[in-house]
């Protein structure tokens, strides 16, 4: 239960998708992708809740090297958000059970508010 005074953390629809942190980095940076474009950041959150594999020129699976990744010993394809001109989010798609109580889970590998060095 939160205190009085706490903020309302914004539910989630059955059809949206559930953004979890995978690595303590990816958190520091989503921190850091706030402080430095709020709204580009939210427009991503938005974005990932609902539609994390419609690929647009802002989202797409990565290329050679970085287009798989493994997490918790399962391989999945990895995606990047371009938050803004240099900030992008790295993610895996890890979809629910039919029957789920959201459409599954995007995974955040990494959060960078400047453009991560292995793809320049």
């Amino acid at each position: 239960m939160s205190k009085k005074g706490g903020s309302v953390p914004r539910p989630i629809k059955r059809a949206e998708w559930q953004l979890v942190f995978v690595t303590r980095d990816a958190e520091k940076g989503w921190t850091d992708l706030l402080a430095t474009a709020r709204n580009a950041t939210v427009d991503a959150w938005d974005t990932l809740t609902r539609e994390p594999a419609v690929e647009t020129p802002r989202l797409y699976q990565l290329k050679g090297d970085y287009a798989y990744g493994t997490h918790n010993g399962r391989n999945y394809a990895r995606y990047q958000y371009k938050v803004t001109d240099g900030g992008r989010i790295w993610f895996f798609l890890d979809p629910a059970p039919k029957g789920g109580k959201v459409a599954g889970r995007v995974l955040l590998e990494r959060c960078e508010p400047g453009h991560p060095k292995e793809t320049e």
